[in-house]
């Protein structure tokens, strides 16, 4: 059985805040000791190894590297909105294209707020793209920072305090959200799941699960790998906190590296 990891990240994903310390090379070539098959490289909004990436497939034929994006997907531009995570994958020249012209406008209207510069791109702007020319990019809810993962999470903490207004708001944001990801890819598009052992992780897991089942989607999982190996984690929880002081990566990061089948 091949294993394909869709959700890998290298430093190329410190643009904007620091995030990983996983170097190409060494992301692959741990990919191909653990027995993995390929993995897609998706740094946050920047498609910035594309040559590197390149030049290391041809290097390694027997290993797919495939070029990604992960983005942030939101309905407006606006201070103070939740940026989700959302993954997309090219399946080809084409799908690269899109990459590029869906980083390039998210880029050219960046804004800052809380302190970062802020580079979503709006649904609308995903639609538009995509239908002039569908089929050639995959796409993942991605991580527990998708509007996915923090609308599980917002929902199942509304109906334990039996708030049903906000329950019911994020149920219908679900479903919607659902929707919108099967017209515009179709069967290109996966829920993901992550191996990861919080109590949050695996609620949402659970959920994604029931929700992959009645949207008739696959599920894929996704180590959202900010470094290499579990040992690795804490020189990854230093460099995050290098610059800025504190910042508390334990919960999000805890399970963040490229995992063997055990």
């Amino acid at each position: 059985m091949q294993r394909f990891c869709p959700h890998t990240h290298t430093e190329m994903s410190n643009f904007r805040l620091l995030d990983c310390i996983n170097k190409l090379p060494d992301l692959i070539k741990r990919g191909k000791e653990i027995g993995l098959s390929g993995l897609a490289i998706t740094d946050h909004e920047t498609i910035a190894q594309s040559i590197r990436v390149c030049k290391l497939q041809k290097e390694n034929p027997d290993f797919k590297i495939a070029i990604g994006n992960e983005i942030y997907l939101t309905d407006t531009r606006e201070n103070g909105i939740k940026h989700y995570h959302f993954i997309l994958i090219a399946k080809d020249l084409e799908g690269h294209r899109q990459l590029r012209e869906l980083s390039s406008k998210a880029w050219m209207q960046s804004y800052w707020d809380r302190g970062l510069e802020r580079v979503p791109t709006l649904k609308s702007e995903l639609k538009e793209i995509i239908t002039q020319n569908p089929g050639h990019l995959i796409a993942t809810s991605a991580c527990i920072g998708s509007e996915l993962g923090q609308c599980i999470l917002e929902m199942e903490k509304a109906r334990r305090i039996e708030d049903i207004q906000t329950a019911t708001l994020k149920y219908n944001q679900i479903v919607n959200y659902m929707t919108f990801c099967d017209e515009l890819f179709g069967d290109d598009f996966y829920v993901e799941i992550a191996p990861g052992a919080s109590k949050e992780q695996i609620l949402v897991n659970n959920k994604l699960a029931q929700i992959a089942h009645v949207f008739n989607k696959k599920l894929v999982i996704g180590d959202d790998a900010h470094y290499l190996k579990r040992e690795d984690r804490y020189i990854h929880k230093a460099y995050l906190n290098s610059k800025n002081g504190e910042r508390e990566v334990d919960s999000f990061y805890e399970y963040s590296y490229l995992q063997d089948e055990n």
